[in-house]
């Protein structure tokens, strides 16, 4: 009878410890492929700026579609929550030189197996950044 429960054991170690390796690494990977899409997206706005809330929004949204496209992980578009603000402004509309802005990118914790119980939480980056180019630019 020891035999055995040490076998189901043995069997069990076996399997759980890979798999929290598996579930370590795949959170990991998802957490490095969000701060590189995340400094993707703040250089970009940065190097652009934008001519109203809704179109930075939405060009942010393009260069985090168009990063994830590049990617070997790939994180799911839909899940990612983007949040930006202009946290000092000159013009309330123009995103210009000197803005400064926060950059949100929120993700449901990936899971590789629900064998391993982990709480429901979100993995988030947040960037500051400020606005490189000139009004008459854009």
């Amino acid at each position: 009878m020891g035999q055995l429960i040490a076998v189901i054991l043995s069997l069990m170690v076996l399997l759980l410890v890979p798999l929290g390796v598996l579930q370590t690494h795949v959170i990991l990977q998802a957490r490095n492929e969000l701060l590189e899409v995340s400094a993707a997206a703040a250089k970009y706005v940065s190097n652009h700026g934008g001519v109203s809330d809704t179109a930075v929004l939405q060009q942010v949204r393009d260069v985090i579609s168009r990063e994830l496209a590049e990617k070997q992980f790939s994180l799911p578009e839909q899940k990612i929550a983007v949040t930006i603000v202009r946290t000092r402004g000159a013009d309330p509309l123009l995103w210009s030189h000197e803005d400064e802005f926060l950059l949100r990118l929120e993700i449901p914790c990936p899971r590789f197996t629900e064998l391993i119980p982990m709480p429901d939480r979100t993995m988030e980056v947040v960037r500051h950044g400020t606005i490189n180019i000139m009004d008459y630019d854009l």
